[in-house]
């Protein structure tokens, strides 16, 4: 009977592509659990971090180690930031052509890559860092953003859709 989209991108490719009439089209945007996702703060927390990635700016990846999630463009933006600025990766993929670029950047010591962590952890990490930044190359609609913005994390992507109709500079971006 109904078809549902979770934003106006994916909306006007299933129009497109699946020939569905818009009538039939309803959009349900993605949204996360804010007694789980919100502002968090927890000083065992923050000295494990600190103990685990020293003192700085932080900036956050969350997502697969993939060509979509553009971790490439973060590893080689950090040679233009001051050096306390370092970025952490978090999420399940092989890293090792990451860890070669950031060697080659010159910015190894400022990366560190993990695998991904338990998600009752993610708030403390989205509440804790100074931006979460996923240059996405494409999404359908990253879940990460809105998860990082309940906890009241500045996000930083890319200006493509689906992200700019939720997200917009300036505004909550």
């Amino acid at each position: 009977d109904k078809v549902i989209c979770m934003t106006k991108a994916v909306k006007e490719a299933v129009k497109k592509i699946a020939g569905v009439e818009e009538s039939r089209i309803e959009i349900l945007p993605n949204r996360v659990d804010i007694k789980m996702f919100s502002k968090r703060e927890c000083q065992i927390f923050l000295d494990e971090i600190a103990e685990r990635y020293g003192h700085g700016k932080f900036i956050l990846h969350v997502g697969r180690k993939s060509y979509q999630k553009n971790l490439d463009t973060l590893i080689k933006a950090l040679q233009y930031l001051p050096a306390e600025y370092k970025a952490i990766f978090l999420g399940v993929g092989d890293s090792a052509i990451y860890e070669e670029l950031a060697k080659q950047e010159k910015v190894a010591t400022r990366c560190f890559f993990e695998n991904s962590v338990p998600k009752d952890e993610l708030p403390y990490y989205y509440s804790w860092c100074d931006c979460m930044c996923t240059p996405s190359r494409w999404e359908g609609f990253g879940i990460v953003f809105i998860e990082a913005a309940a906890c009241e994390c500045v996000v930083v992507t890319s200006d493509i859709s689906p992200m700019n109709e939720y997200l917009q500079d300036g505004k909550n971006a």
